[in-house]
């Protein structure tokens, strides 16, 4: 079977640049399984409930969040009604909605969960590590796809190694630059450290360039307009799972360019 995994889909510009292009790209590599994250797909800022039901209408299976999972204040109000939608999984005890999620495809029992990197991160946060034991000791699955949403390199890479071969996927997202290093580890794990975002170009990670040059040059805070016109990209990873041993056998990075 064949997963596809797209990266963080900012704004208008993101959901323009995906729907132009995950028709062709699911006819061109036969997608069985879509995970999209969408913590920035309203205004680069948290997810409405409209654009939750637009990820879907495009065959999404699930949508991933992140730091910014709540940032948007509709989401309290449906989080708790919804199958498809994950929170990171390391968040404190009682909060709404939930960081993994079970869909059987055909057979094949595939769990989807989000763990938040602590390293850089002002939110109180559960262990990444033991938070992820704690699930793959009480959810039996085929398949395990996590999407580690995190600022810091060094610690998916070695969230990647730890749970090599007991975890198939892992991919990182958050900080909207495609890395150059999805392989396939030594134990079987497919990973990458972040697939990249999906929106506009030429932004500062989807912000308008002056927004944020401006931050820099005087150290004061300044608005986060998401960049909405020029060039847009779409940033992901197709993976190859064999449906009987669900090991990974091959991936193809995309990054497309319009």
């Amino acid at each position: 079977m064949r997963i596809l995994l797209i990266g963080d889909v900012f704004s208008t510009s993101g959901r323009k640049v995906l729907e132009d292009n995950i028709k062709q790209i699911k006819q061109e590599y036969g997608i069985n399984f879509i995970v999209i994250n969408g913590e920035n797909i309203a205004h680069g800022n948290g997810i409405t409930k409209k654009y939750y039901d637009f990820l879907l209408s495009l065959g999404t299976n699930v949508v991933t969040l992140g730091n910014h999972s709540f940032s948007n204040q509709e989401i309290y109000r449906w989080i708790g009604d919804v199958k498809n939608l994950v929170r990171p999984l390391n968040y404190g005890k009682g909060t709404p909605g939930t960081g993994y999620v079970t869909v059987n495809y055909n057979g094949i029992k595939i769990t989807v969960f989000q763990v938040l990197g602590r390293t850089f991160e002002k939110t109180s946060l559960d262990c990444p590590f033991r938070a992820t034991e704690e699930l793959l000791e009480n959810v039996k699955s085929d398949i395990y796809i996590c999407d580690f949403h995190g600022e810091a390199t060094s610690e998916k890479i070695a969230y990647g190694l730890y749970f090599d071969g007991r975890v198939n996927i892992i991919v990182g997202t958050h900080t909207h630059v495609q890395t150059n290093d999805a392989h396939i580890l030594d134990k079987g794990t497919m990973y990458m450290s972040d697939l990249g975002m999906t929106g506009a170009l030429d932004g500062v990670i989807g912000v308008e360039p002056s927004c944020i040059i401006k931050r820099f040059l005087t150290g004061m805070p300044s608005r986060h307009d998401p960049m909405e016109r020029g060039k847009l990209q779409l940033c992901g990873l197709v993976v190859d799972i064999n449906e009987h041993t669900h090991k990974v056998t091959s991936f193809d990075i995309i990054r497309m360019i319009q």
